[in-house]
């Protein structure tokens, strides 16, 4: 099995490389002191879930301080008190390996509609259910301080599972969610977060410019090792409990779908029919390159007109769920800002289902 991810991890980085050449101020709802003691005794809780390893639980126990998890929860904007008080607060949830700061553009016509608007910050490459945990005690804490005031979740990716482990479970649903708009959601996972290595090292590394060594190093640890990417695969055991949940009735859900992906059927078909081909030529490479070929038969997150490049239609489709919008975006693209026809048209469906 180790041999056969290899080859498969050779074959997409190729098809990545084919791919690639075609705050300002805030008002907390909680206090970063809460936010951090709620995370850190998540990540105290290995036992309850071996299957993340002891090692990772054991390395996060030694490095991970309360100081290093102040700038996670929910953040508010400055002037959010002065909008219109009937309208519901719009809070942005990232997804994985990204940041708020990263998403900012997807809350820019909602913010400049007159919307109260905030951001919900949580460890980007860490077990899903645990930051649905902290969204859960963040949103209870901003019911408690504003009592009747709605809130609408506006999701991209793996924010969208955020979300929905938090409202979709009778023990953690605040209560005060009436909308749940996700973007690219991975809903029955992506194939892609099999071979999820090396992210840490581009976000903290080669596409990260300020801090000392040490500092990147605490803050890759503090995001995560790598259980999040075990959380998105498909099949794994938390997308199968969190799929078995039915839709919470008091929320309206909508998703959005990405076909943006850059590879055509007869590439990728090519790609997979070149590697394999050469790995079958290697000593023992047969049985191998047979069941690579049968993956690859299955990568339509690559394939344009079946997926945005990391999330396949098929994957993302949520039952129960009929506001479901198929359009032309890619993965990433679409949080950035609106320079082209198609991001305008997600950013205005967002915005149209928000009022």
């Amino acid at each position: 099995m180790l041999d056969l991810r290899h080859s498969i991890g050779v074959v997409l980085a190729l098809v990545s490389f084919a791919v690639a050449a075609s705050r300002t101020g805030t008002l907390r709802a909680a206090t970063a002191e809460s936010a951090a003691e709620r995370l850190l005794s998540a990540a105290s809780a290995p036992a309850e879930h071996p299957e993340y390893g002891s090692t990772r639980a054991w390395l996060r126990n030694k490095v991970v301080r309360d100081s290093d998890l102040e700038k996670y929860g929910l953040h508010l904007n400055d002037d959010w008190t002065r909008a219109d008080s009937t309208r519901p607060v719009i809070i942005l949830i990232h997804g994985f390996n990204s940041t708020p700061k990263q998403n900012a553009a997807l809350l820019g016509p909602i913010h400049g509609a007159g919307f109260p608007c905030g951001t919900f910050a949580y460890p980007n490459d860490y077990m899903i259910r645990y930051a649905a945990q902290l969204l859960s005690s963040e949103l209870r804490h901003f019911r408690q301080q504003y009592p009747g005031r709605r809130v609408v979740l506006v999701c991209h990716s793996m924010g969208g599972l955020v979300a929905r482990a938090c409202v979709e479970d009778s023990l953690y649903d605040p209560g005060n969610v009436e909308r749940l708009i996700m973007i690219a959601p991975p809903t029955h996972g992506t194939v892609l977060a099999h071979f999820a290595v090396g992210t840490d090292l581009w976000e903290h590394w080669l596409s990260r410019k300020e801090g000392w060594p040490w500092q990147r190093v605490r803050d890759s640890i503090v995001d995560g090792l790598g259980e999040a990417a075990c959380d998105l695969c498909p099949h794994s055991e938390f997308l199968t409990e969190l799929n078995s949940h039915p839709r919470n009735p008091h929320v309206r859900y909508t998703v959005m779908l990405g076909t943006g992906a850059r590879l055509s059927e007869a590439q990728l078909d090519w790609i997979r029919d070149s590697v394999c081909h050469a790995i079958a030529k290697l000593p023992g490479g047969s049985s191998r390159a047979e069941d690579l070929n049968k993956f690859l038969a299955d990568v339509d997150e690559l394939v344009d007109g079946k997926g945005d490049g990391v999330v396949a239609v098929k994957r993302g489709r949520l039952d129960g769920v009929p506001d479901t919008v198929v359009m032309p975006f890619g993965h990433l693209a679409v949080t950035g800002a609106a320079t082209t026809d198609v991001i305008h048209s997600v950013q205005h469906a967002v915005l149209v289902r928000v009022e």
